[in-house]
């Protein structure tokens, strides 16, 4: 009779920052007289994956936005006679920052993750991590996690093993939470029965088995969730075929195919829209591709202008001499005007270098021009005037859909005026056409730090009464 058994490693110690876990598990083994076996699954628990990488983040040290905040007075108000507890605007925050996209928010926020999971508050854990203020943050790459330490364990045990990174999700239509895979390595996420017969003969047509699921799950009955304190958990006995290509990626449900998912398009575009700010602050070093601007300036492309004459023209400026060459050559004439306004020196050094490692450093650089060759022609001064400002309104609206939509891509940006006062530099340095008027730059990054929420005036004081 074929069985299956599970087996708690224990003496695991608390994990700490870049501790090895492959080496804790083997050194655990030999203290509770255990050895791996060829063909044993180990699955293990993500809170100790992700203290040992660092992805532990004190909330102490978390600036919410209002996007967090807004979402905060609604958890309080959904939470209002039910049983749940309630999240800090700091914690909001954070589930924030981890999330590809906002799903639903009730007394809990359904989110999809940088990683692709769909789950509840992004994944995000305050339990079992040393600090009341600190939480842990799901792996950003789970299955290379769980490579790593299969191969170590590979080679401190001369076992072939499969590896499960494994997590607690809620689900649809259920209450409790429940075992799911978070990473793999070895073994595939998947078990395709399509083809096979079933006990009645019958083909199987659709039928495709969640077997990492099914383990990861199976494990946590003696894994646990408080203080057991068995975060490493052995299958053996269960019949698989190793696989070198298993992704966890292969038993997320693409979004087109999700009925469950739901979304509240008009919360999104609101939210969407007070949360945005610009940043002035530091990027992180992540580059931005082309490809990501061009998406962004695809959408631009959709605002409204007057005639639809569309005059809007975007030059993505590449990190090289000409981007260098440009922001020194608009510097010096910066410096010349600060000049002339009497201002001090160490005044415009600050300003001038400012501006120059902004522009400088920013892993993306846009210009926006108008080109007057698109503006009506009219005989008179006046008119002319008007549709020279109609150009300017059309590639206003451009830049605010071009900046919601690297928003939506969770990218920062920032809006510059600076080519105005420089018009005829940039033209000469970039060579442009005699019709384009530099309009703006667009410092493009991954925000480095929370930006401080910026007071609005009261409606009152914006909506004039005839």
């Amino acid at each position: 009779m074929s069985q299956i058994k599970l087996i708690g490693i224990k003496n695991i110690p608390f994990i700490k920052k870049e501790d090895n876990i492959a080496e804790i598990i083997t050194q655990s083994l030999k203290i509770n007289n255990m050895s791996l076996k060829e063909g044993d699954i180990l699955v293990i628990a993500q809170s100790i994956i992700s203290k040992s990488k660092g992805y532990v983040k004190n909330l102490k040290e978390i600036n919410p936005s209002e996007h967090a905040y807004q979402i905060y007075n609604k958890l309080v108000e959904k939470a209002q006679g039910i049983e749940v507890s309630t999240k800090s605007p700091e914690l909001v925050q954070a589930i924030i920052d981890e999330s590809k996209e906002i799903i639903k928010t009730e007394h809990v926020i359904i989110v999809e993750t940088k990683q692709g999971f769909i789950c509840a508050n992004a994944g995000i854990d305050k339990s079992n991590v040393d600090g009341k203020d600190k939480v842990t943050l799901l792996p950003r790459d789970s299955d290379k996690e769980a490579e790593e330490i299969r191969m170590q364990l590979k080679d401190l045990s001369q076992q072939n093993v499969a590896v499960i990174i494994s997590d607690s999700f809620g689900r649809p239509f259920r209450r409790g939470s429940v075992g799911v895979a978070v990473g793999v390595s070895g073994i595939d996420a998947l078990l395709d029965m399509r083809g096979k017969k079933d006990l009645c003969g019958r083909i199987l047509e659709t039928t495709i088995v969640g077997q990492i699921d099914n383990l990861a799950s199976a494990a946590q009955l003696i894994m646990g969730e408080a203080d057991e304190g068995l975060p490493v958990i052995i299958i053996r006995g269960y019949k698989f075929e190793f696989s070198k290509d298993a992704s966890v990626k292969q038993i997320l449900r693409d979004k087109s195919t999700d009925v469950f998912r739901t979304v509240d398009e008009e919360q999104i575009i609101t939210n969407h829209l007070k949360s945005r700010r610009s940043y002035k602050l530091e990027f992180k070093s992540e580059e931005i591709g082309r490809k990501i601007l061009e998406e962004c300036i695809d959408i631009a492309r959709y605002a409204p202008s007057a005639h639809n004459s569309q005059h809007w023209r975007y030059i993505i400026l590449e990190k090289n001499s000409t981007r260098e060459l440009l922001i020194d050559k608009m510097n010096f004439r910066l410096k010349e005007d600060l000049e002339k306004d009497g201002k001090a020196q160490s005044f415009i050094m600050q300003k001038t270098t400012s501006r120059r490692e902004k522009f400088l450093t920013a892993p993306g650089l846009v210009l926006l021009c108008l080109d007057t060759e698109e503006l009506e022609e009219y005989g008179d001064s006046e008119r002319k005037q008007f549709e020279y400002i109609m150009g300017v309104q059309s590639v206003s609206a451009s830049a605010i859909y071009f900046i919601l939509a690297l928003e939506a891509k969770g990218l920062a940006s920032c809006w510059y005026c600076a080519p105005l006062f420089a018009g005829d530099i940039v033209k000469d340095v970039l060579n442009l056409p005699y019709s384009y008027i530099p309009m703006a730059f667009f410092t493009i990054g991954v925000a480095e730090k929370s930006t401080v929420i910026p007071t609005r005036k009261d409606l009152s004081e914006i909506i004039f009464n005839v």
